[in-house]
């Protein structure tokens, strides 16, 4: 009975003594949550939106889906009360104090760790209330807001929860607050930082890897409870999968049980020693030293001029005697021992060797990859110049309509054919003097080069990521030949499977520009003569084949704007997929005559040609030049010659990538477009660059 008044005791006067936490925590969540949720509301009145529109937009308020301060105050508040609930085990005055009271030490373990848990879930739940009368004072506390804010509710705590028992994790495992501190950030981004190096090799070795999705990676990124949780937050808030619950609640299990148990074996003595546990501080200490000896690798190989392995064991065996030095500096507590333990130098040098040694082989035959088609679910295949833009939407974002074409693909032996081609003949990178070179199989340098993105669907969610350089000129056919297919067309423009209300609702405006002249002019219709136009092009899209692209030059091409907040197949359209949409460059060929006789309709015609009148001057540049040479450069002034070489001219912005132009010549055109100097960059027509002599 002595021991539980005593231990209700030792609460009290703890509280006490940290009231200034909740009420920290209290001011942070009555910012993010009441006074934001007015501001909030009162911008969301100013528009017009329909009373479900304002409902959903403030329920993402108070989910935090949309807004960074519940992100930020629930991790925020983990490390505050993580280090202040057990900041006193590294103080040996302190310790020896209360584990000299006749209390149990589960008792104040219990206890401490309830009271982390109650700074964070009261004022949390108390301005989650106070956000429910401003929802009713401006009318929109309806539906199922109460219903998803308390699943919201439940969901950051157990993330909450899960980080506060992270940094009481590393509470446990040191003796100084400030190395506590540090050991939480360790713990928090070892991980993903582990990831992004490895990430880094695979970049660097491999010759077809250009996404980050693997499963080493995912395996990685995981582990972070940070990563985890700021990847479920930026999700649908109206949803939360079960696995999400099961695997958070295991987590919080386990973590809470190691913590336990480390308490109790924790020794009094550790307070103010760097590390409470030798052992498992050289574990830790292994696993830093591997992370920065292999990123000191890839830095010195990536700054030196030519890619050569020996920059890279030079920054192994550099950031491996600097990193161990400094280790154990601070390990010991003195500069004397900074060689110490040079076996764990060694251990992590190796390791770090043998992680390269990995990629450099290619030892699991990463770039050897190729499905079987019987294994093969879908296939979604992006053409490109280069290898920096992002990937479309994962076949599970996608409109079922699309999901049917990639498994089309998928089964289409034309396509698996094609694929397997590219694979077995994709170009090798080469770290030059001057820059990346691409060579082909027999060594030869490859000058016309196209990067070919597929993603390849193994089932059971199972994907694999492969981007391929290859040779232009030796698969220009095969790669045209895929406009052939209605279901390539279909994965590539995601405007082709949308319906007819996802036309009027989620493009905002069509954006039309000539291929010659540099005029831009917008669609001026209405929501619903928009859609109509849209569809009205997109089934002349669908006509398109590999004639097309390769005999017709486009006269124009068209952007889209997106509208946030609508939806495309039933997934939002957020800052991700309004990119998606709005990079798309759609192309306007001579043969859409529905689609041009709307756009001289509403005035948005194309201008066929550069008007001779208002062009200053056309520059030219030759590249193709022989080795050590300057490019050439000559600027044409005189208009008889300007008028005779502008038809020949064509927008860079508009070239599909299939049109033939003249080898290496270039034309940088200035006009002037109602009083201003406009600069537009085009290429010269293959065969048809006139005598201008």
């Amino acid at each position: 009975m002595k021991s539980k008044i005593l231990s209700f005791n030792i609460l009290k006067e703890t509280m006490k003594k940290q009231v200034w936490i909740p009420a920290l925590i209290f001011l942070g969540f009555f910012l993010s949550l009441p006074v934001m949720g007015m501001l909030y509301l009162e911008i969301i009145q100013s528009r017009d939106l329909t009373q479900a529109e304002a409902i959903e937009a403030y329920i993402r308020l108070i989910a935090g889906t949309r807004f960074p301060f519940l992100a930020m105050m629930t991790m925020g508040s983990a490390l505050l009360t993580g280090v202040s609930s057990f900041s006193w085990l590294h103080s040996r005055v302190k310790t020896d104090f209360y584990h000299s009271l006749p209390v149990r030490r589960e008792k104040i373990f219990f206890g401490r760790v309830v009271l982390g848990v109650l700074y964070y879930a009261v004022p949390y739940l108390v301005n989650l209330l106070l956000v429910y009368v401003v929802g009713i004072i401006h009318g929109i506390f309806q539906g199922d807001v109460v219903r998803i804010s308390l699943l919201s509710f439940l969901y950051q705590c157990m993330f909450y929860v899960l980080m506060y028992l992270v940094v009481v994790l590393a509470m446990m495992l040191t003796g100084k607050v400030l190395t506590g501190v540090l050991g939480a950030f360790v713990l928090t981004f070892y991980s993903p930082l582990m990831s992004g190096i490895l990430q880094g090799l695979a970049s660097t070795f491999f010759d077809t890897f250009f996404s980050g999705e693997t499963r080493v990676q995912k395996f990685f990124e995981r582990l972070s409870p940070v990563v985890s949780y700021l990847t479920c937050q930026s999700g649908d808030p109206f949803v939360v999968e079960s696995k999400v619950w099961i695997m958070g609640g295991l987590a919080v299990v386990v973590l809470f049980v190691l913590c336990f148990c480390l308490y109790k074996k924790r020794p009094s003595e550790a307070a103010g020693r760097t590390m409470a546990f030798f052992r498992l501080g050289k574990v830790i200490q292994y696993m830093i030293e591997v992370l920065v000896i292999l990123c000191s690798g890839i830095l010195f190989y990536s700054v030196a001029v030519r890619g050569y392995l020996g920059w890279m064991l030079f920054g192994v065996l550099l950031g491996g005697v600097l990193i161990h030095g400094i280790m154990e500096v601070i390990y010991e507590g003195d500069v004397r021992r900074v060689m110490a333990h040079t076996w764990m130098m060694g251990a992590s040098i190796v390791t770090s060797l043998l992680v390269i040694g990995i990629y450099y082989g290619d030892v699991f035959g990463y770039d050897r990859f190729f499905p079987e088609q019987d294994s093969l679910q879908w296939v979604d295949i992006q053409v490109g110049d280069t290898d920096y833009s992002s990937f479309r939407n994962m076949y599970k974002d996608r409109g079922q309509e699309q999901k049917e074409a990639m498994e089309k693909q998928a089964r289409d032996p034309q396509v698996y054919e094609i694929l397997q081609e590219i694979m077995e003949n994709s170009l090798e990178k080469v770290k030059l003097q001057d820059g990346t070179e691409y060579r082909k199989k027999d060594g030869t340098r490859a000058d016309e080069i196209r990067y070919v993105k597929v993603v390849y669907g193994l089932g059971k969610d199972r994907v694999a990521f492969r981007g391929y350089y290859v040779d232009h000129s030796q698969y220009k056919q095969q790669l045209l030949s895929l406009f052939n297919s209605e279901a390539y067309k279909k994965t590539t423009y995601p405007l082709t499977t949308m319906t007819e209300e996802e036309l009027e609702s989620c493009i905002e405006q069509a954006t039309i520009i000539s291929s010659k002249g540099g005029r831009t002019s917008v669609f001026e219709g209405n929501a619903q003569e928009r859609a109509e136009f849209l569809k009205t092009y997109r089934a002349e899209l669908m006509q398109i084949d590999e004639h097309t692209l390769k005999d017709e030059i486009p006269i124009g091409r068209m952007k889209l704007t997106a509208h946030w907040g609508s939806k495309i197949n039933g997934q939002d359209v957020d800052q991700e997929r309004a990119g998606m949409i709005e990079n798309d460059d759609y192309f306007i060929y001579p043969s859409f005559t529905r689609t041009l006789a709307v756009l001289e309709k509403q005035k948005a015609g194309l201008v066929e040609a550069f008007d001779p009148k208002e062009v200053e001057s056309i520059t030219l540049y030759d590249y193709q030049t022989r080795d050590g040479e300057d490019s050439k450069e000559e600027k044409i002034q005189d208009r008889a010659q300007i008028a005779e070489l502008l038809p020949c001219l064509v927008s860079e912005e508009c070239d599909n990538g299939y049109i033939e132009f003249e080898d290496s010549l270039g034309a940088v055109v200035e006009f002037n477009d109602k009083g201003y100097s406009v600069t537009e960059y085009c290429q010269v027509l293959k065969g048809q660059m006139p005598d201008l002599k």
